[in-house]
């Protein structure tokens, strides 16, 4: 994880300095994946170089403002709150049919929010960075042109969920940056509907992570016992390969 970390560093800044950056904002939400870029922004960029924006909707819990405003302030980081809950509103409302499939709410949420972040990095010069993870682009679970998938780099796209918690522990052990605990602890969530969980559509992440390490990319023999989940997650893995063509480029971990 040390080797890891050392090298999503150096890279986002050869990122940075190649394509004429020296700033970084992103969807700050609360939850793990946005504060570990956050915390590897600061190390790579300097703290006053980084720029959290919490783009809040009526789903967005008090838990996940307290935090993200928590570990922008902890680590000294431009940190901006937005309520987008009246543009998802007023999107819903001038579209000619009535809204039925949830999904359709939940992927308006996460598109005007890469239009936010977009034009902050317009306007300020800044590069806007994608905070999505291997193991839900894997699976789909992230939207199109959506929050998670959008921007100039994902610094933590090469990364299993298993390996951020590894990482988020590593940083917190050295100290040089902080990602409160809490954050680390809480359930992950898109909190796009009431009460959503990333366990309501996916595995446990370490049962989903070793499936996708041994078996959808290692190809190794699946036991018995694994077969009708491991075919699930193959199945679902090679309906989303239309998604992961259209990802950000990823500072690469794994060959």
């Amino acid at each position: 994880m040390k080797k890891t970390k050392e090298k999503i560093i150096l890279e986002l800044k050869k990122f940075c300095d190649k394509n004429g950056f020296k700033d970084v904002v992103f969807g700050l939400s609360g939850g793990l994946d946005s504060a570990l870029v956050l915390a590897l922004s600061v190390q790579a960029l300097g703290a006053q170089h980084v720029h959290g924006i919490m783009m809040k909707t009526k789903y967005t819990s008090q838990k996940s403002l307290d935090l993200a405003k928590e570990i922008a302030l902890l680590n000294k980081v431009d940190y901006q709150e937005i309520d987008i809950q009246e543009l998802v509103d007023n999107f819903s409302s001038i579209l000619p049919f009535e809204l039925k499939n949830e999904v359709t709410e939940q992927n308006i949420q996460a598109r005007i929010r890469t239009v936010i972040g977009m034009a902050y990095a317009n306007e300020k010069g800044w590069m806007l960075l994608s905070c999505g993870n291997k193991s839900e682009a894997a699976m789909g679970y992230c939207t199109l042109y959506g929050a998670d998938m959008a921007g100039s780099l994902a610094p933590i796209g090469d990364l299993y969920k298993t390996d951020i918690y590894k990482l988020a522990d590593l940083i917190n052990h050295e100290k040089e940056v902080i990602i409160p605990q809490e954050i680390i602890n809480r359930p992950p969530s898109a909190e796009l509907k009431t009460n959503q969980k990333d366990t309501d559509s996916l595995p446990e992440y370490d049962v989903l992570d070793h499936i996708l390490k041994d078996h959808i990319f290692d190809n190794q023999p699946v036991l018995k016992e694994e077969e009708k989940l491991v075919s699930e997650i193959k199945s679902r893995f090679q309906k989303n390969a239309f998604k992961r063509e259209q990802m950000p480029p990823v500072i690469k971990i794994y060959e």
